[in-house]
C-alpha cells in the first residue's frame, strides 16, 4: 500500500523533480557498486600478488635444482611470468580512483579503472594462461625427456595425455570464467557509471 502511494506521488511530481530523484538514486547505486568493486579488487590484488610472490622463489629453486636445460628454462619462464603478474597488478592499482576536484572527475577515474580491468581481462589467455602453460610444458618435456623419445613412445606416455587434458580444461575454464567476470563485474558497472556521467554532464 505504501509502495503504491510512493509510486503515485513520484508519478505526479514535476518532470525535473523526477529526474533529480532518478539521478540521486543512480548516484547512490553507482557509489555502492564502486565501493564493492574496490573491496573485491583489493582482495584479488592481495591474492594474486601473494601467490605470485610465493611462486617466484619456488620456481627459482626449481631452475637451480632441475638438471635438464629445457626444464630449467621452463622454471625460469614461470618465475619471470610471476614477476610480470606482480608488476601488472601494481600498475593497475595505480589507476584506482583517487581524490578528485569534483565527483564527476572521480566517476571518470572510476570508469577508466574499470576499462583498464576489461582491457587486461581481454588479454587473459595470452597474458595469464599461455605463458604459465608454456613454462609447465617445457618443464614436463624436460623432466620426461620427451625430446629423446619417438612419437609412439610419447603417445604411450600417460602423463602426456593427462597433462594435455588438464591444460585444455584449464584454458576453457579460465576463458569462460573470465567472460562471466567481465560481464557481471565490469560491464554492468561500466554501464551504470557511463549513465551517471552523461546525466551529470547534461546539468
Amino acid at each position: 500500500m505504501i509502495e503504491n502511494e510512493l509510486i503515485a506521488l513520484w508519478q505526479s511530481s514535476p518532470k525535473h523533480e523526477r529526474i533529480k530523484f532518478e539521478k540521486s538514486k543512480l548516484m547512490l547505486d553507482v557509489q555502492s557498486s564502486l565501493d564493492r568493486f574496490d573491496k573485491t579488487t583489493r582482495f584479488w590484488d592481495f591474492t594474486e600478488i601473494g601467490l605470485a610472490a610465493m611462486m617466484v622463489p619456488f620456481f627459482a629453486y626449481q631452475a637451480y635444482r632441475l638438471p635438464n636445460t629445457l626444464a630449467k628454462s621452463g622454471a625460469i619462464l614461470i618465475a619471470i611470468w610471476c614477476l610480470c603478474v606482480i608488476y601488472n597488478v601494481l600498475k593497475l592499482k595505480k589507476t584506482k580512483p583517487r581524490e578528485a576536484n569534483s565527483y564527476l572527475e572521480y566517476l571518470k577515474q572510476g570508469r577508466k579503472y574499470i576499462q583498464n580491468h576489461i582491457s587486461l581481462s581481454n588479454t587473459l589467455l595470452y597474458y595469464y594462461v599461455l605463458p604459465c602453460l608454456i613454462g609447465v610444458v617445457m618443464i614436463m618435456i624436460g623432466k620426461l625427456d620427451l625430446l629423446a623419445k619417438s612419437w609412439s613412445q610419447i603417445a604411450n606416455t600417460k602423463m602426456v595425455w593427462i597433462s594435455v587434458s588438464v591444460f585444455i580444461l584449464i584454458g576453457v575454464f579460465a576463458n569462460q570464467l573470465n567472460k562471466w567476470v567481465v560481464k557481471k563485474e565490469f560491464l554492468s558497472r561500466l554501464k551504470k557509471v557511463d549513465k551517471l556521467i552523461r546525466l551529470m554532464e547534461e546539468d
